[in-house]
């Protein structure tokens, strides 16, 4: 949808990482190397290659001004595992400005993410950020 290209990035899902996760949210211990499924989300955003904030403040939009999450839908090709380093990567799909009766006019991005291992998907995410329109 745009040239505005989002470099590809890493993340590193540890054991710890998991156990803290779990811990934090009262969900059961892991039984074997399968991660709390929160990690789709987690790695898509934590191993992107650049922040939210940096892709909507590069595409001229007011991020800083009160973006909102608006939707997020998350699928699971396969169960992510722990100390496995993933691949992440996101492109912008759909960048529209629409009527709101919070902002006047608001900007919607919508990106998709990969998250992959070893050339193997694991979870794919669309999530939209939702702005007031850039003045």
């Amino acid at each position: 949808m745009s040239d505005f290209a989002i470099p590809q990035g890493r993340f590193h899902l540890s054991a710890g990482l998991d156990d803290a996760i779990r811990r934090s949210c009262a969900a059961p211990i892991r039984v074997g190397r399968e991660a709390h499924p929160v990690f789709g989300f987690v790695a898509a955003l934590g191993g992107m290659g650049a922040k939210v904030g940096d892709v909507c403040r590069g595409l001229g939009l007011a991020f800083d001004r009160g973006a909102v999450l608006g939707r997020c839908r998350i699928d699971y090709d396969a169960p992510l595992t722990v100390d496995t380093q993933y691949d992440v990567r996101a492109e912008v799909v759909l960048l529209e400005r629409k009527a709101s009766r919070r902002f006047g006019a608001a900007d919607h991005l919508t990106l998709a993410m990969s998250v992959s291992a070893a050339g193997w998907p694991h979870a794919r995410l669309r999530l939209t950020t939702i702005m007031p329109a850039a003045l």
